[in-house]
């Protein structure tokens, strides 16, 4: 199988306590060069306002369009971004991959994550994937697959692999790093070698010089 190729910067975001060094996010950093996770700060005890500041920032700061890896609580404050971001600011997102958004109902409930309400619906040109798991604790795969739908994504069932972290034993996550190569722009058509239309551009003209390809105007009259 040909190796996947990035043509865009990845850009990481773990969700709630961070992602650690055996999470597929983690892993990816290590393995693609132009990986790179965003400091979102207040791991532990987030606030919404401040990571969607953070992540904004961290997309600013690029050049050129960025690949998105969302994970978890990651998932919304992303959302919550791109929902309010303007057209200029969202074409820096060359796609995104948003895996396991959890049901907030749930954290807000059990983890008091006050500050982070429902992320507004919204329609993109962005491709996006969203993706859930048969077993994960934190949402039903129908909740994630209405989330999909609220956020104009392609809806992924990945299996039966929990919470689609460290603890389902998926390590660098192949089939995730599949679905975030099928997010890239198809690459610009290489024009062709200016040589070669040199070497070949006389031939137009002698199939015009040939008389089998030639147009006689009298042949053709009624």
């Amino acid at each position: 199988m040909q190796p996947l190729q990035f043509r865009n910067k990845i850009l990481t975001i773990p969700g709630l306590n961070n992602s650690g060094p055996a999470h597929w996010q983690s892993l990816w950093e290590h393995k693609f060069l132009f990986a790179e996770r965003i400091d979102l700060g207040g791991w532990d005890h987030p606030d919404k306002n401040e990571w969607v500041d953070r992540i904004a920032a961290a997309i600013s700061a690029e050049p050129e369009p960025v690949l998105i890896a969302a994970h978890s609580l990651g998932c919304h404050a992303f959302a919550h971004w791109f929902g309010a971001a303007s057209a200029l600011s969202r074409v820096r997102v060359a796609g995104a991959l948003l895996v396991a958004p959890p049901d907030l109902s749930r954290l807000r409930r059990n983890h008091g994550l006050a500050s982070f309400n429902d992320a507004p619906p919204f329609t993109s040109r962005v491709p996006m994937v969203v993706v859930a798991s048969d077993n994960d604790p934190y949402a039903k795969s129908s909740h994630v697959w209405h989330l999909s739908r609220k956020w104009d994504a392609r809806f992924v069932n990945a299996g039966p692999f929990g919470h689609i972290n460290a603890d389902s034993g998926i390590g660098d996550w192949p089939y995730g790093q599949y679905l975030l190569a099928s997010l890239q722009p198809a690459p610009t058509p290489a024009l062709a070698d200016p040589a070669g239309w040199l070497r070949a551009g006389d031939w137009p003209n002698r199939v015009r010089r040939d008389p089998r390809f030639e147009f006689n105007e009298r042949t053709h009259r009624p």
